[in-house]
């Protein structure tokens, strides 16, 4: 089968709200700086379900851990209407524009805006969901300007559903149409750094852990563009489905009988089995090789730092390359950076991020 994701204008609206709209042109704020947190994508519960569809509503789920490493955004309103500036140094623009343009379809209008986006600490196209928490970023803060009129829940199946990345670094008017689950929007509009999100990124269980995680990435990897990754998974997603196919009730079971009951207690063991088992026995890990080769040797290198228990949780992040670990003590976290670092990869430290966004500055 032939997959078509369509490309589209930055702000273009294919899927608008099902839910009753009373928003109002009331502008609270005229400055305001929030800190984002990006995500990690443990899992998808059900990987057939990130086949293409004419709707581009997807629904296979997702495990989101919720890191604090971010995104800075800074608005200022200014006297125009309808028009967005984003600053120089903001690297990815047309991800601002499609942000302000989603957010003036639901308000009807909104005043101009200088937007400045520092995503510094961010690697790109590497699992940490940089593009959809750039936008949901974006939104969340325009969406405080305006007085938090629209809720978070809804904020983030709007999002989710119309999604889009960028082409390459020098279009900054056209997106392409990605697969989204919802973990970008629900990291950051979500009060809890564990969260699973089932159906149409709806959270169905959430807990906070005061954990540290270990990323790893490979040296040699090589950043690709959103194009390039979007057409190598277009061959693939055959892979995906038939994964899904084969393994969607069993992980299903094990995520209400074993993840779900574990997490009410405050603990992620059941979770953490569940998703090794996707990632490492089920083929998912191999599934998402496109991206880098390396990853099929270090599906099999980094196993036994949860076999034997050197961390809490250990998974691929999204389709890579960036693995990562959960930790609770100095001696392990020290065992698995020096163990990653082995196998020629780059190790950054960060903690699990247990709220929402943070406003740093409204005025």
């Amino acid at each position: 089968m032939e997959y078509q994701f369509p490309t589209f204008n930055a702000g273009y609206v294919f899927n608008d709200v099902n839910w009753k709209r009373n928003l109002k042109y009331d502008l609270k704020y005229k400055n305001i700086k929030i800190f984002y947190p990006c995500r990690l994508d443990a899992m998808a519960i059900n990987p057939a379900a990130v086949a293409y569809n004419e709707e581009l509503l997807f629904t296979p789920g997702e495990v989101v851990i919720s890191i604090n490493i971010g995104i800075y955004v800074t608005i200022k309103v200014i006297d125009a209407q309808n028009y967005v500036e984003v600053s120089k140094t903001t690297k990815r623009k047309v991800l601002i524009k499609h942000a302000y343009g989603l957010m003036k379809n639901l308000f009807g209008n909104l005043p101009s805006m200088f937007i400045d986006v520092d995503d510094s600490k961010i690697f790109k196209h590497c699992g940490f969901g940089s593009s959809s928490s750039t936008i949901a970023a974006v939104a969340s803060a325009i969406n405080e300007l305006m007085g938090h009129q629209v809720k978070n829940k809804h904020l983030i199946k709007y999002l989710a559903s119309n999604h889009g990345e960028e082409i390459d670094d020098k279009n900054e008017n056209m997106l392409k149409s990605v697969q989204c689950i919802g973990g970008g929007a629900t990291g950051g509009l979500t009060n809890a750094g564990i969260i699973i999100i089932a159906g149409q990124s709806t959270t169905i269980a959430k807990m906070k852990y005061k954990g540290e995680v270990l990323i790893s990435i490979p040296n040699n990897f090589k950043e690709k563009s959103a194009k390039l990754l979007m057409d190598l998974e277009e061959k693939n997603l055959w892979k995906f489905e038939r994964t899904g196919k084969r393994y969607k009730d069993i992980i299903a079971y094990n995520l209400l009988h074993r993840a779900l009951p574990d997490m009410s207690n405050g603990d992620i063991s059941g979770l953490a089995d569940v998703v090794y088992d996707y990632r490492f026995n089920m083929g998912s890990n191999i599934n998402c090789s496109f991206v880098c080769k390396d990853i099929i040797k270090l599906n099999e290198l980094l196993k036994p730092l949860y076999l034997d228990k050197h961390c809490k949780f250990l998974s691929l992040s999204s389709v890579g390359p960036a693995f990562f670990v959960i930790i609770d003590n100095k001696k392990d976290m020290k065992y698995c950076k020096e163990y990653m670092e082995s196998f020629n990869m780059k190790t950054i430290k960060c903690k699990i991020f247990n709220t929402t966004y943070k406003i740093l500055e409204r005025s």
